[in-house]
């Protein structure tokens, strides 16, 4: 099975997030989905952090990755450090 990639690296999931993607059932072609397809959120991040947020209906998802370096693969990567969800306000 081939990692998912987001901006040309491969993208992985710390526990934290893994335990909030689990809860959420989501995996991570959804993760894929919000950066690819969302937008940038209102509110600012470091240098190398992106945190994207992607509306469905009346919820919003959102992803934050960190640009970091893999040893075991000897390659950057992106590490998903959250992954949410919260409802609109009317």
């Amino acid at each position: 099975m081939l990692s998912p990639c987001f901006k040309g690296l491969k993208i992985i999931v710390s526990d934290s997030a893994m335990r909030e993607l689990f809860k959420l059932g989501k995996d991570l072609q959804d993760i894929v989905e919000v950066l690819e397809l969302g937008h940038d959120a209102p509110r600012k991040r470091k240098a190398g952090t992106i945190e994207r947020w992607l509306d469905k209906g009346n919820k919003t998802f959102n992803a934050v990755v960190v640009l970091d370096y893999n040893e075991s693969m000897k390659e950057k990567c992106w590490v998903l450090v959250h992954f949410g969800k919260f409802g609109k306000k009317k």
